[in-house]
Order: C-alpha cells, then structure tokens, then sequence
C-alpha cells in the first residue's frame, strides 16, 4: 500500500491491483448472477422467421427455427448480392444542375423537385438469401413432450440451444458460428446411446445444377442474378458455395446418402454438422464473374481446417474470440434494493404480472416460471421490468458482433439477415439515417473492432465518389448519396429526389472515422486512413455549397430525408429546396473535425483548412420556424407531415454535437419544442432516435418514455410496411415493421447516452437516468471519447460510485461532471484506475500492469 497526492489530497494507492479486480470494474469478468439477464427463451419452435433466433460470426449468418420434427435454418454470407461494379453515373446530371438552382431560387419548389428527377441513377443491387439447413427427424419426434420443449439464444456465449424429450429420452440440439474457424457448428445428442436419427438437406433458391452428396459430405453450388434493374436481369452474378459435413459418435450408426443433396443419419449417439460458405466475391472492383474465385474449391477447405477439433474445441475457440469482446460491457438495472443486490426471487422481475399471458405452466430449468421473451416483450408496459431492457441493450452490441467483424463488409439493412429474394428496400446500407445509426454503439459500447467494416466502405466511397463528383457534377473531391451497395455505389439512386438526391452520406460517414479517433485518439488512424477521405469529401463540399444572394453558403439543391414540404408556389408536395438545416449541419460539423485534425497532425494543409474555416464563416445559420422550432428547409414552408419519421434537422444535437445544453443553451427549447411536434410514435429505428435526443437535452422522462413505447409487440406476421408505430418481433429484432436492424443498434445506442455522454472535454455522468424506473444500477465498460472506460454504480438515482480508466493520455479531457458535483480530471494517467466517491471526490486509486500481445493490451 503507498499514498499518493492528487490536487493537494492523499489518496490510497493499490500495487498491482490484481486481474480480477480491475476488471470487475471496468468489463464483465464475472457475470456473478447476471446469465439470467443475457437469455432469449421461448417454449415452442418459431413458425415465423421473425421467431426465429440469429446467429452470425460477422460474414456467416443464420436465423434457427428450432422445429420440431422439422428444423429450418436459414442461412445468409454477407457478401452474396446480386450484380457487379458498374458505371451508375449520370452524365445528365451536369446539365439539369444550373436549372435545378434556378428554379429553387425563383421560389418555383415544384419544378425544381421534378426536374431533379432526371439527376437520378440506377438502383442499388439486392442482397440475397444463401439456402436452407433443414433437418427431418423420424415420425416419433411429432409426438414430443411440449412442456419439455426449450429454445434459447445465449447472448453470453452467443449459442442457441434446443431441447426436448420424447418419451424418455431427452434430445438437445447446439449451434453456434465461429468466427475463428468461419463455420456453424451444429450439434445434436441425447441421453439415451444410438438415439439420433436425422435425414440432413442442403438447399437454395439460387442453386444451379445437382448436388454433390457423397460419404459424408454435400455441397451445393448457385449464383446469384446478374444486374438487377427493376424488374430485368442483366447477365449473370456472383457464385456462391455452401457445404456440410456430418461427423458422428456411437457404435453401430450409419451416414449414407439419400436422394440428391440430403444425408441420412441412423442410430447414432450424436452427431455434428460443420456448414461452411464461400462466395466469388473478391472486391468491391473486380468482377464476381471474372475473379477467378471457384467457390467450390475455398469452401470445402474451409471445413477440412476443422478436422481433428471436437465440437467443444471449437466451441472453446469460439468463446475465447467472442466472449472478451462482448464481456466488455455490463449493464444491470433494478426496481428495488434487493433485486439489485441478486437476493430477489428466481425469474424475471414482474413474473407474477405475467401469468395471463404464460403459454405454458410448470418451471424452467432454472426454476423460474416458463415465460417465454415474447410474453415478457408483451407485459413489459404493465411491469416495466428493467431486466428486458438490459436484454435489449445487450442484445443490440450482440448483433454487432454477429454481423460486423473486421474484414467483413458492413452490417446492412438486416444486418446478415435475410430470406427473400427480393428484400424489402434491397436490404442494402441507407446512409440517410440506416447505416450511420447501425454504428452509434460501436464505440460507446466498446466495441470498437466492429466499425472497421465501415471504414472500408468509406473508403471505397472515397474512390468511387470521385467519378460520380467528376461525371454527376463537374467538381473536385468525393460524394455519396443516399444507398451503398458491396459495389460501394455513390451516385444517388432511381426512385424520387425526396430520398435519392441526397449528397451528404459521405460526409455524414466520415464524421464516424471522426468519432473513432475521439474515443481512441489514435493518430496514426487520422494520418494513414481518415484524414484524406474527409479531406476529399470536404473538397467537394466546398464545390457544392453556392451563394444564396445573401452572402451566405447553402447546398443547392438541397433536401431533408424523405420528407415533402407545401410548396408555395403550386401548394402541391415538393422535397427540393435550398439550405436544409441537416445539410449545413453536417458540413459544419465535418469542416470542423477537418480543421482538428489538421492541428492534430501538424498543420500540414494550412491553405486548405483557411479555404474552410472561410467557407464555415459564411454557411448559413440554423433558423427557427414560425413557433420556435428548429427549421428543416432552410425557409419556413408549411411542413404536411409534421410528425415525420426522421429527425434530421436536429442532427446537431445528435448524433452530432453542434447543439447542446452546455454550448448552445438558446436552441434547446427549440430543440424540445421540435421533439414534441415529431410526436412519440413512428418506426422501431425513429423511436430509437428520440430516445437519444432526449438523452441530449438531459430529459430523463421523454427518453424513458421512448424506451417504454419501443417494448409494443408486433406479430410475427406483420411485416407489411407501416410508418404508424414500430416495436420489437418477439424475438427482439426491431420492427419498423417489416424487420430493420438500425433500431436493435439506435436502441443500443440511445440507451448509452442515458448513462454517459461526453465531447472530448468532460464527460457527464448519468446526464438523463430515469431513477424512479431504474433507481438501482450499475453499468461497467462504456466508453467515453478521450480514450476512457468507466463504471457507474448509483442507488436510489443517485451517483454511488464512478470508475475510470484511460487508455491513452488526453491533452483536452479535463473535467467530469454529474449533476451540481464536479471533479478536475486532467491529472489522471494510463497508469491507473481511478474509484471517485458519490460527489466526485476522489477515494482510490489503483495501479495498473499492462502486458501486450501484438495489438491488444491486457490490463493486468
């Protein structure tokens, strides 16, 4: 033990604080009672896909039916869409320009949003379904004991399991996809010896030719559609591969083919599927029918490099990638002392509230009632249990972790998730609010790994944003518009300028590469990878932005994401305007980061950075409309749907940070006053939003209010577009309806921001808990930008303890605040840990030990 002076103050040191300890403050070491919290439990098989339970190791996916005597699992690689690169620039585009902003500066909106029409391109292409694991079981198992039935998806060890009996034999079922070794594993087995008989089938939608079944073995081969245009295929597409191999355990068993692309398996103790995939996807420039990528021939070695691993190896392997990652992050809420402490009774909390929805009676294994996550989702508005909300959360960094790994390409509209053919939306990346909101945990929820698929896409972006500036418009530098394809398209899609002629999706992204150094301060990031694609998408922007007449910068044409204003002139809809407020906001805010980062590395591109700093003295500044709201248009036009979907004129507020209560006090009752009028009900992902937004303004009650309107259950068979309320499917996934995964991602998100925010110069702490909803919590392992990790404890709504750690020395994080409490920070030092008191007085500092293996670093 040694002392150590802080501020004038001793303080407690501890040498070597050991391994356990430090982490138990800072990530989820020890779960200590929380594996309840981490559990998506249902009693009977899914019937619909929206049941059904996802797996993915970021390229692989694969949603579990759990059917009994017939299974489903429908499988999905996150590269398999349709077409290739191609020239989707529009030369026209060029020409309409100048008559586009005369039309919007002669106040004709009308024409201008039709003329815009014809600056359009093509669609973007459509993610595809890979095929089906289907397994049949012998006629006995129709007859299975249904209150012996349990599927589960684990988040912990991100494995689903199935289990029944039948007769006295109790079967279950394992899987999980390993990231480690790019398969899923399937494992099935029983108690009672030569028990396990199946009949195993591979199949596609997009399967070309016959299968190849043999010994143990099947392989499928298929390709996907060439270019898609509407309702024309051009050509043909990517090839693909999908192969299974059936390993066995027992005496006596048998594994023979039957049929064309199915195995059968009789009497055997148990066995174990490996499933692997493979596509011709070699980039997002080259051709997938010229890359010289024969499928065939990667996916079977694939399943060769699991030969000689039993199943529980690479299960091993799997969790020792997963488990760190995920474990970062622990979050436990609670109504009461006790609940909080782990003395409460077995089950969910407000199981007795939930007993006129049980679908079943008796006991889990655990003891608890059997109530399934769909009745929990189902009374979450009369019990309001805080444990379905930690679920929720935890199941969105979950999805994250199945859908984005590095070297993997984004997670799209689905995620890795898709059974159609012809996907709502194409299933592809939005920029416009989609792909943005499915990155907004990555770094506060520390897992920092999972945005490096975006970065790459950025940067494919980069390079084909120049053509599209080039042809499109006649300018410099890089655009992106609205939708992103794997073929990294950058110019504005087919469809209605209202969404489609949108060039801010690049600058919007970059504003990520932004954020990733805020939180890492990794400047060899900025300087090898961020800096020159901001720099490129900044240059166009300078082209972009044209006088009003007034002396002030605007875009033009310009427009709010899918939202139509009244156009003076005609009093008909009209989306093309002049100097929408999300347009000038993200310029600001990029123009802004570029400057910084300029400083940050040393001031090399001073004649580029004045050209910005002169061009931010002159963008034209946010407006307010009629009754005090923040303006969306840049003039004040009557709005016919004032309670649209999108939020986007309050993008500064978040996720940008150019309004706020510190920094711009005179707008947040425009803030507020906007909210209110967009109203609380709209898609899963826009409920998502307001949640954050409140968080920002600090206003604990409309944030908790949205997180109680985001737990409506919708039925698996509404997936029927509908902008009137979304919600969550019973097994979590995010309804807007139909199913989009941004909102499990916003959701995520926004609740972080409840706990922690923070701007790079102070972090605030618990800025917008709802403590009469959660009075009791601790969350461990948020990340705050400048490079910190922290731990909240609080107990009846009030700060208990905060726990810091810094990775890497910040020169601006300077203070910590909750509430009237404030403590200067700017001491602090990688060295150690810091325990701070309930009024941010300093009790403890511990030391740390690092040790590092190649890139990681482990504190010891």
């Amino acid at each position: 033990m040694e002392h150590l002076c802080v501020d004038g103050e001793w303080v407690v040191v501890e040498k070597e604080l050991p391994l356990a300890e430090v982490l138990t403050a800072l990530t989820l070491a020890d779960e200590g009672g929380d594996s309840d919290l981490l559990k998506i439990e249902f009693y009977e098989p899914a019937t619909y896909w929206t049941e059904a339970l996802p797996l993915g190791n970021g390229r692989l996916g694969a949603m579990v039916f759990g059917g009994v005597p017939r299974e489903l699992v429908t499988l999905n690689d996150d590269t398999l869409y349709t077409g290739g690169p191609k020239d989707w620039n529009n030369p026209n585009a060029k020409e309409l320009l100048p008559q586009v902003r005369k039309a919007v500066f002669d106040g004709r909106y009308t024409e201008a949003s039709s003329l815009a029409g014809g600056m359009l391109g093509p669609y973007c292409q459509l993610y595809q379904p890979l095929g089906v694991l289907e397994l049949q079981f012998e006629d006995t198992h129709s007859d299975f004991d249904r209150n012996s039935y349990r599927r589960q998806l684990d988040l912990d060890t991100a494995t689903v399991s199935i289990e029944y009996n039948v007769g006295d034999v109790k079967y279950t079922r394992e899987y999980f996809t390993s990231q480690p070794h790019q398969v899923l594993a399937v494992r099935l087995s029983a108690d009672k010896a030569q028990s396990v008989s199946f009949a195993v089938t591979l199949l596609s939608s997009l399967q070309e030719g016959v299968a190849r079944c043999r010994d143990n073995e099947i392989l499928i081969a298929g390709r996907a559609p060439g270019d898609v245009a509407g309702d024309n295929i051009n050509g043909i597409g990517m090839a693909f591969a999908v192969a299974l191999e059936v390993r066995t355990g027992g005496e006596g068993g048998v594994v023979e083919a039957c049929g064309d692309q199915s195995l059968s398996v009789k009497n055997v103790d148990w066995a174990v599927i490996i499933l692997a995939s493979a596509t011709s996807f070699d980039g997002p420039f080259k051709s997938p029918v010229l890359s010289g990528r024969n499928p065939e021939e990667l996916v079977l070695p694939t399943l060769k490099g699991t030969e000689g691993i039993g199943f529980e190896d690479l299960r091993t392997a799997h969790l020792n990638d997963y488990q760190p990652l995920f474990r970062r992050v622990k979050l436990h809420l609670a109504k009461s002392k006790e609940e909080f402490l782990g003395r409460q009774a077995e089950g969910p909390a407000g199981a007795e509230q939930c007993s006129s929805l049980l679908r079943h009676t008796g006991k889990s294994s655990t003891g608890s009632p059997k109530i399934s996550t769909r009745d929990r989702v189902a009374t979450f508005k009369e019990n309001e249990d805080p444990r379905m909300v930690s679920l929720l959360f935890q199941f969105g960094r979950y999805l994250m972790l199945s859908s984005s790994r590095p070297d993997t390409f984004v997670s799209n509209l689905q995620g890795i998730w898709n059974k159609d053919l012809n996907p709502a939306w194409r299933c592809v990346p939005h920029i416009n609010i989609n792909l943005p909101m499915n990155y907004w945990p990555a770094e506060t929820c520390n897992l920092t790994e999972c945005h490096s698929p975006l970065f790459d896409t950025i940067e494919t972006m980069a390079i084909n944003g120049r053509v599209t500036a080039q042809v499109n418009y006649g300018l410099e530098g890089w655009v992106g518009h609205h939708n992103v394809d794997i073929w990294g398209q950058t110019a504005p899609v087919g469809g209605d300028p209202v969404w489609a002629l949108w060039p801010m999706g690049g600058a919007w992204l970059c504003l990520h590469m932004w954020e990733h150094y805020c939180f890492s301060l990794d400047e060899e990031f900025l300087k090898n990878r961020a800096y020159t694609v901001m720099k490129g998408c900044s240059q166009f922007l300078l082209g972009w932005l044209i006088e009003d007449g007034n002396g002030n910068l605007v875009t033009n044409p310009s427009t709010s994401p899918e939202h139509y204003f009244v156009s003076p002139d005609t009093g008909g809809w009209a989306s093309v305007t002049a100097a929408s407020t999300m347009d000038l906001t993200i310029i600001r805010e990029l123009f802004e980061a570029v400057i910084k980062v300029d400083e940050i590395l040393g001031e090399k591109d001073a004649a580029f950075t004045e050209q910005l700093k002169t061009a931010l003295d002159r963008l034209y500044p946010v407006k307010l409309t009629h009754d005090g709201c923040i303006i969306e248009w840049g003039r004040d036009f009557d709005d016919p749907e004032e309670t649209h979907r999108h939020m986007s004129h309050l993008f500064g507020l978040f996720p940008g940070h150019s309004i706020s209560p510190v920094k711009t006090p005179q707008l947040v009752d425009a803030a507020t006053k906007s909210i209110l009028k967009r109203g609380e009900i709209g898609p899963g992902w826009s409920m998502a939003w307001k949640t954050a937004l409140w968080g920002r303004l600090g206003n604990a009650e409309h944030a908790y209010r949205m997180v109680v309107r985001m737990f409506t259950l919708l039925g698996p068979e509404e997936t029927a577009e509908r902008l009137d309320g979304g919600g969550l499917y019973c097994n979590l996934f995010n309804a807007h309806p139909p199913f989009q995964i941004d909102g499990n991602f916003g959701f995520t998100g926004a609740l972080a921001e409840l706990f922690l925010q923070s701007d790079g110069e102070s972090l605030y702490v618990l800025p917008a808990l709802p403590f009469e909803a959660w009075p009791y919590g601790k969350v461990v392992g948020l990340r705050g930008r400048g490079s910190v990790t922290v731990g909240i404890t609080w107990e009846e709504g009030k700060l208990v303890e905060f726990v810091i750690d810094v990775e890497v020395k910040s020169p601006t994080l300077n203070h910590v605040y909750y509430h009237g409490s404030s403590a200067d920070i700017s001491h602090i030092s990688p060295s150690y840990v810091y325990t701070y008191d309930k009024d941010l007085k300093l009790k403890k500092t511990s030391r740390k030990r690092r040790v590092r293996d190649g890139n990681k670093c482990t504190v010891l």
